[in-house]
């Protein structure tokens, strides 16, 4: 049998009494911080893109968790409303309960005089980092990239 409890912002004598539980015999805990992305979320959060922000969504996770603007621009395709999506559906996942509220955004941009350098996935290095996670649950997309 497997039970999944999800608590959010539990207390800490909640959190005591659930741990209890786990001193079963047989027991097996896992813990999902709430501020990681999972594949699953991942290739949630991309289907749910518009068809350009995917794209680069794909050429970000191609490109080791980073792509410069004048590759995402190649072939005269702009990046003009395509940014703003990343942020815009997050929000929505967020306000429907779709994901948890601290999932941060996986993409962020990088802006130099008053233009467009990059688009990076923030944390490299630390355990927010959400290349593999976007990896692992796009890899049925990336397979010709």
């Amino acid at each position: 049998m497997k039970i999944t409890i999800t608590v959010e912002n539990p207390t800490p004598e909640a959190l005591e009494k659930l741990l209890a539980l786990a001193t079963m015999p047989a027991a097996v805990v896992t813990a999902e911080p709430d501020d990681r992305w999972t594949p699953k979320q991942a290739r949630s959060y991309y289907d749910r893109l518009p068809p350009r922000a995917q794209q680069i969504l794909l050429q970000v996770v191609h490109g080791e968790g980073e792509c410069a603007a004048e590759e995402l621009k190649a072939n005269g395709r702009s990046l003009r409303g395509s940014t703003g999506a990343f942020r815009r559906v997050l929000s929505e996942g967020k306000r429907t309960g779709l994901w948890p509220d601290a999932l941060p955004v996986p993409l962020v941009s990088h802006i130099v005089g008053g233009q467009l350098k990059k688009l990076e996935m923030p944390g490299r290095g630390t355990g927010h980092y959400a290349l593999t996670a976007f990896e692992d649950g796009l890899c049925d997309l990336r397979t010709g990239g």
